[in-house]
């Protein structure tokens, strides 16, 4: 009885130790690669990005937990000035044809986070696994495409 006592015990801690869930690399890896699929969707006007998803990468949002991290992924752009259609039906386009290509990957509309007005939408989609969000911002102002990707405050390692 004592050796299965033991071996139980064993076997809790190593569970514990592995824990569940991706690391933070994982999640990391997973929106760095998301945010790559959407990017062929992006105005090319202005275009510019900032990858913290690297483990050299600090971001600069800080977790509640000191022995947990997160990671960001941020893309902005302009629609520029050649479009016959008007600003407010290019957001409102735009923003559809994004969301429903984050859908397609994987996310899921965060419905009560997410509204819209006349020149403006904001959309929070989330994937449960491995513990991402997107915040998706198309405006009529500049930049008119904004998007911000954060991992969960998760493990470096397991």
């Amino acid at each position: 009885m004592r050796h299965v006592v033991g071996c139980a015990l064993l076997l809790l801690l190593v569970a514990g130790c592995t824990g569940s869930g991706p690391t933070l690399d994982e999640a990391a890896q997973v929106l760095a690669t998301d945010m790559k699929k959407i990017e062929p969707f992006y105005p090319t006007t202005n275009k510019k990005t900032v990858d913290r998803t690297g483990k050299e990468k600090s971001d600069f949002a800080v977790c509640a937990k000191d022995e947990t991290a997160l990671r960001s992924y941020e893309l902005s752009s302009d629609f520029g000035e050649d479009s016959p259609t008007p600003p407010d039906q290019r957001v409102e386009s735009f923003s559809l044809l994004l969301m429903e290509e984050l859908k397609r990957i994987g996310y899921e509309v965060d419905r009560e986070s997410s509204w819209a007005r006349p020149g403006r939408t904001i959309g929070v989609l989330h994937k449960k696994e491995p513990g991402i969000t997107i915040i998706l911002v198309a405006q009529d102002s500049r930049p008119n495409v904004e998007i911000i990707g954060k991992t969960d405050c998760i493990f470096e390692s397991r």
